[in-house]
């Protein structure tokens, strides 16, 4: 259990440490861009509309075809018709 909990202790020490080879930006900027992300809204609110106008009239479409499709083969396609 020590060696385990050495181990992992010289593994953050080596990512996170005064002496590891990874600068401190290196870290901040995945988090600066996971929260650029959730702020993009935010900073370009005409381009999150538009985006969300442009996904919405596609899955509008997406719904219309899927319902034409659908009438389609419900039909007698196929079979023979009852006289």
């Amino acid at each position: 259990m020590d060696n385990a909990s050495d181990v992992a202790y010289q593994v953050v020490d080596a990512l996170f440490g005064p002496d590891s080879g990874i600068p401190w930006w290196a870290w901040v900027a995945p988090i600066i861009a996971i929260f650029a992300v959730f702020l993009y809204p935010v900073m370009f609110p005409e381009a999150a509309a538009a985006e969300a106008e442009t996904d919405r009239r596609l899955a509008e479409f997406r719904r219309e075809r899927a319902g034409k499709g659908k009438s389609k083969d419900t039909g007698k396609k196929g079979k023979k018709a009852k006289k």
